[in-house]
């Protein structure tokens, strides 16, 4: 089927591209607006069944996609890979179901929070993973040894970010993502959740302080 052929050479393009921040690669390099004029073209055409411009639009949101996928199954290369695959397939298959005047990167979102959910039930994996993780930068936090041992602290500095992340709920931990990582507005995350913006608020709140405590438990600070 072409939807598995594109899985597999997209994944082929990637295979040199390990990281699962978005923000290093092209996509993320596009304006942080999901609805941008190329963006709409392509899925409009994409929806009447134009597998070129499916390409071409997988291609430019693939890194988002991945990244967000990883953010909702905790930061696991095996079950955020295989999350963004399958998003991938049913992305290709709910396409023509998407309306131009519903927003896009929701839309997008939204299979890819469905799917990664669906992912981690199958797996009903809930012990301890080796997870890998890069920094997110705008989830900055600041370590309390000595600034000589920095240096060698930072991965150790990923990897609890990672711990404190993978024990928020799925759905705050990819809400967080999206705020942070991707700057979606409490806005847009409202319309994309469809929630009251003071919801999406109080739960953004919630779930940084909850990785504050977490962290500090560890010996970091986060702000």
């Amino acid at each position: 089927m072409y939807d598995s052929v594109l899985v597999r050479r997209m994944s082929q393009g990637k295979k040199d591209n390990g990281r699962l921040d978005p923000s290093l690669h092209e996509g993320a390099r596009l304006s942080a607006a999901a609805d941008e004029p190329l963006d709409l073209e392509l899925a409009a055409n994409a929806s009447k069944g134009d597998k070129g411009a499916f390409e071409r639009l997988m291609w430019r949101w693939w890194d988002r996609l991945r990244g967000y996928c990883a953010s909702f199954v905790g930061f696991d290369p095996e079950l955020a890979e295989e999350a963004a695959q399958e998003s991938l397939i049913r992305i290709y298959k709910a396409l023509p179901r998407w309306r131009r005047e519903s927003p896009l990167g929701g839309y997008l979102y939204g299979i890819c929070r469905t799917t990664s959910s669906d992912v981690m039930r199958s797996h009903a994996r809930h012990h301890s993973r080796n997870v890998q993780v890069e920094e997110f930068d705008t989830l900055g936090f600041e370590s309390h040894h000595e600034a000589g041992e920095v240096n060698a602290l930072r991965q150790e500095a990923s990897q609890m970010l990672a711990q404190a992340m993978s024990q928020l709920e799925p759905e705050d931990r990819a809400m967080l993502y999206l705020h942070e990582v991707e700057d979606k507005g409490l806005s847009e995350l409202s319309s994309m959740y469809g929630m009251p913006v003071g919801t999406i608020k109080s739960r953004l709140f919630r779930a940084r302080d909850k990785m504050s405590v977490l962290l500090r438990e560890m010996g970091y600070e986060l702000h």
